[in-house]
């Protein structure tokens, strides 16, 4: 079987088309297809080479999460006309899931807060003469938002569009760990499904602690206050604990006021929100012919956190040769032990990613450091490829294609 993955120039964003090979013509498994960066223009391009190449048939489409970035071009009303065989997306989006109902409300109510009243021009594309700190901030916080309100129409698509009636599932199914799946009509690959996990408490651990993940913690505290809503002494991991002592002033008829200010706008709590979304992400190992190929979405610590505990899932990432890099390389989607400790064959990474001013440090130096040591083979959405010997094909302004 021959393999291919089309990895679509989306700026900041994901899509990709997988095609699986052989004597009895081609299937094709879809991942995402979104973008925060780039006008529709290019989303449309990019939804008819998926059409014209997969002859308006994808075996599977796979929606990692609801983030802008990753479904935006599931709004295009020429999905209606594409026949589908089956639909993933986590289990955060079952409509018959009273607990992912009430993450899903969670979520909606933070983002409203937070996006105000949002523009119709991308935040990201704005570039003044000159702007303010708040201005700068604000329009970051927007960004963030927007990214959540996901246009509902390309929702609705992944919940109840395209031709041919596709079943759709909400993964992982309850009480299952590293569910290895198979799809009709795609004889030879098995989807293991990894996460994003169920657990309430991995689920809220956001951040890898010190030292897990590849980044640089700062080396104080700054004196001033950090921002709103409170101050770094004033937080706690633990929502529902108040302390309680001879030094602190703090009552517990204050708590209804406490909780009604996590619904203002700030950087901390746009941060979380994001971060939020992205640990609800599917983490999928796709495996053909004895190849596995790690589609994480944006998952963040809490979600590898779960899922490198499990000695099932583990050893199915012990088995990955190529990794897409999750969350377009940023610090807090790819633990450091995955790259250094448990993947450890010849490993091929890719990034769908590019250069964005709120977020500067994106791809992460230091992982792409600790890939180039291990010699991994990098393709970059972001930089011009080196395809000399390798195995990626370049069609200029639209995708990336690796065969293996």
């Amino acid at each position: 079987m021959r393999r291919t993955i089309r990895m679509y120039e989306v700026g900041f964003g994901d899509c990709f088309l997988l095609g699986f090979h052989d004597d009895a013509g081609s299937k094709y498994v879809l991942i995402d297809c979104g973008t925060i960066t780039e006008k529709k223009a290019q989303l449309d391009k990019i939804v008819s080479d998926i059409i014209k190449t997969s002859g308006g048939r994808l075996t599977l489409v796979i929606a990692t999460h609801r983030h802008k970035d990753h479904v935006w071009g599931f709004d295009d009303p020429r999905w209606a006309d594409v026949e589908v065989g089956e639909v993933w997306m986590p289990w955060t989006e079952d409509p018959k899931d009273p607990r992912a109902t009430q993450i899903r409300k969670r979520h909606s109510a933070l983002a409203l807060a937070l996006a105000g009243a949002p523009s119709n021009q991308n935040p990201l594309e704005r570039t003044p003469a000159r702007e303010t700190i708040a201005q700068a901030r604000a329009r970051n916080l927007q960004a963030i938002a927007l990214n959540a309100l996901t246009n509902e129409k390309a929702m609705t698509t992944l919940h109840s569009g395209f031709a041919g009636a596709p079943q759709r599932a909400f993964l992982p199914n309850a009480n299952t760990t590293c569910e290895a799946r198979t799809v009709i009509g795609l004889a030879g690959v098995t989807f293991h499904v990894l996460g994003p996990t169920r657990d309430a408490k991995a689920l809220a651990s956001m951040d890898p602690p010190e030292g897990a993940g590849y980044l640089k913690w700062p080396t104080r505290i700054p004196k001033r206050r950090v921002g709103p809503p409170f101050s770094q002494r004033y937080q706690i991991s633990d929502p529902d604990f108040v302390p309680l002592g001879p030094r602190q002033t703090f009552r517990f008829e204050e708590r209804a006021a406490v909780k009604k200010s996590l619904v203002q706008p700030s950087g901390v709590l746009a941060a979380a929100l994001d971060k939020a979304i992205n640990n609800t992400s599917l983490v999928i190992v796709v495996e053909a012919d004895g190849y596995f190929m790690l589609f994480p979405g944006d998952a963040q610590w809490g979600s590898w956190q779960a899922i490198m505990a499990d000695q099932k899932c583990r050893a199915v990432l012990e088995k990955v040769d190529l990794l897409k890099v999750g969350h377009h390389g940023s610090h807090n989607a790819t633990p450091r032990a995955l790259v250094e400790e448990i993947i450890l064959k010849p490993l091929t990474a890719l990034f769908s990613t590019k250069p964005v001013k709120q977020w500067p440090n994106i791809p992460r130096a230091k992982l792409l450091a600790a890939l180039n040591e291990r010699q991994a083979k990098i393709a970059r959405t972001d930089a011009e490829q080196d395809v000399a010997g390798a195995a990626f094909g370049v069609s200029k302004g639209l995708y990336i294609e690796w065969t293996g």
